[in-house]
């Protein structure tokens, strides 16, 4: 971050010069083979499933996602839980999980490309505005009593909760992601992300998309034996489009209008009983970029060991005329029918099932089957051998590169209009009394460079690098002091506040920096000297010292000077008048040797 203003000014120089090279205006636009074709795909590490994505708008072009993951991922989830690669990673102080959402097992649907449910984007980190389930209880900490949302919610902070106790440890999982004869069929599981004093065996969501603009979903709720909840309530969200309700045959249902056309949904439990949801807008607290959402809120009781709620959502290209289900043990049976096909679905909801499938379709006539051999299987890429040592090699001979590149960079730019307010901005977190010195510096050395005997011109990067502090050096220190005062003040005003984030500020000491010869675990790397890194610690350090030793100095020198003229310049021994030269003149080498050793820029 602190190097991307440089960068970047760099990257575009590059970029202006290459385009004109590299454009043929005789080359026609042509699209992907495959563009205008509904995809599915799964991002394993983030646990994403999308399924047609960048079509072109019209009908019957849908978009779906669902999530439910490991927070921060599942390489930086394993790399925290596992203690992997201990010689950098110092738990989740290395990663920032804070702007993720409580979203385990959410979803969106986008019938026609039109927002039906959406994401409530930006806002306060709670569950109720992420498209998944509350339950019902009585525990301490839910944001909102008596309802229970995910364990990284936050209730008073914009940040999501992740560094200790149970949010650290929060994830959901996607069991299956199969396309079949143009339906998908996609499970979560996201009883991880929930207090396990809830005793919820399983929080499993199935999404089934039937048809381009039919969705069924159907959360799978079983309960361990003593499970305090008796109650779910589940959130459906729209940033554009408000929700209205509606009743067909004791069937509750809500809608939103586009234009002329209504997008609907309806909802049932395996006991065929529909409870009137609630429609209305969250309003977002001050400083946020959006003012809220519109949601729909659907609260069903829960009974032990397992309930079934099944959710549709359809377009006004689909008219649905009945919609039932039946549930059993280890299936849950349901019936859709619609003005040209009828739908029957046998969705196996248990862990242990008597046949080797997910769901069963049957389309009119036609049998379509999703099976469990397609399930989704957890896939790690191949470690190398020693993967630290090798990176640690690698790094020692990558950092002068970068070091060149950044002589290289200031360089570039310090001609360019807008240095001085890169500098300004790259220097703002630096020492703000040295500030306007060091830009000064700058300017001067790039007039001298315009200004090079018989027009030759100099090499301003080695000149900079030579001249002029590491302004990155200056801003990792002020960086690290600033979070040794946050870390300090945290723990002045909660003690067991600063306890529990105390790993998160903590610096830790760098295990290879300023040795002539590094170990990890047994094994040498090679020296690398770095010059432009080890003078800059060697300024940041000692200015300030010389600096005052020559005031005092200069001072001394003075005074000697005047108490000699005024003074001894008559009566006195000459014995003691060379006593006092011997000494002006001492201090005057001294003061010789500190201009010699300190730079203008130091001092």
């Amino acid at each position: 971050m602190k190097q991307r203003n440089c960068f970047c000014l760099t990257c575009i120089n590059v970029q202006n010069n290459l385009e004109p090279s590299m454009y043929d205006p005789g080359l026609i636009p042509k699209p992907p083979a495959d563009f205008g074709t509904s995809q599915l795909h799964y991002f394993e590490d983030w646990g994403v499933v999308t399924y047609g994505g960048a079509l072109p708008s019209g009908t019957n072009s849908s978009f779906l996602s669902f999530k439910s993951g490991k927070l921060g991922g599942r390489a930086i989830f394993d790399i925290v839980h596992n203690n992997k690669y201990k010689e950098w990673i110092k738990g989740w102080r290395n990663f920032n999980a804070g702007h993720e959402h409580p979203d385990q097992n959410s979803f969106t649907f986008a019938p026609n490309g039109v927002p039906f449910i959406t994401e409530a984007l930006y806002g306060p980190k709670y569950t109720l505005l992420n498209n998944v389930a509350l339950f019902g209880s009585t525990l301490s900490g839910s944001c909102f009593k008596p309802w229970a949302g995910q364990v990284t919610e936050a209730c008073d902070s914009k940040w999501l909760k992740y560094k200790v106790g149970l949010a650290a440890d929060a994830q959901g999982r996607v069991e299956a992601a199969i396309k079949r004869e143009g339906m998908v069929f996609i499970r979560g599981e996201g009883h991880s992300a929930y207090n396990p004093e809830l005793k919820i065996r399983n929080f499993q969501r199935n999404l089934l998309l039937l048809h381009p603009q039919l969705l069924l979903m159907v959360d799978h709720i079983h309960l361990d034996p003593g499970s305090p909840t008796r109650a779910m309530s589940a959130f459906f969200h729209n940033t554009e489009l408000p929700f209205q309700s509606t009743k067909v045959d004791g069937v509750h249902g809500a809608f939103v209008t586009h234009g002329k056309e209504n997008y609907k949904m309806f909802w049932m439990d395996d006991t065929n009983s529909s409870n009137k949801g609630m429609v209305g807008y969250w309003s977002y607290p001050r400083g946020y970029p959006y003012n809220g959402s519109n949601y729909v809120n659907v609260t069903m009781p829960l009974r032990y060991p397992h309930t079934r709620v099944a959710y549709i959502f359809f377009g006004p290209g689909l008219d649905v005329q009945s919609f039932s289900l039946r549930g059993h043990d280890q299936q849950v049976d349901i019936y859709l029918s619609t003005k040209d096909h009828t739908y029957t679905i046998y969705l196996l909801t248990g862990e242990v099932t008597s046949k080797p499938v997910f769901a069963i379709v049957l389309l009119d006539h036609k049998r379509i089957v999703f099976e469990r051999a397609a399930a989704v299987v957890d896939s790690f890429p191949v470690e190398v051998e020693e993967y630290a040592n090798v990176m640690e090699d690698n790094l020692q001979h990558v950092k002068p590169v970068f070091q060149q590149m950044e002589r290289h960079i200031l360089g570039r730019v310090l001609n360019t209009a807008s240095f001085r307010r890169t500098a300004e901005h790259l220097l703002q977190f630096s020492d703000k009394k040295k500030t306007e010195e060091v830009i000064k510096k700058m300017f001067a050395m790039s007039k001298k460079q315009n200004k090079g005997k018989g027009g030759k011109r100099l090499n301003l990067g080695e000149k900079l690098s030579e001249n002029l502090p590491d302004i990155f050096a200056q801003i990792e220190v002020s960086e690290k002091n600033e979070r040794q005062r946050i870390s300090k003040r945290t723990y002045e005003d909660s003690p067991e506040e600063g306890d529990a984030d105390s790993r998160a500020f903590v610096d830790y000491p760098a295990g290879h920096r300023n040795r002539k010869g590094g170990l990890v675990k047994g094994r040498r790397f090679k020296e690398v000297h770095i010059v432009a890194t080890a003078r800059s610690e060697g300024v940041s350090g000692n200015p300030s010292y010389i600096r005052l030793f020559l005031l005092m100095n200069t001072t001394t020198f003075f005074l000697l000077l005047a108490v000699l003229l005024t003074r001894f310049q008559r009566g006195r021994s000459l014995h003691t008048q060379r006593c006092f030269y011997t000494i002006v003149l001492i201090d005057c080498f001294i003061l010789l040797y500190l201009y010699s050793s300190c730079s203008h820029t130091q001092c």
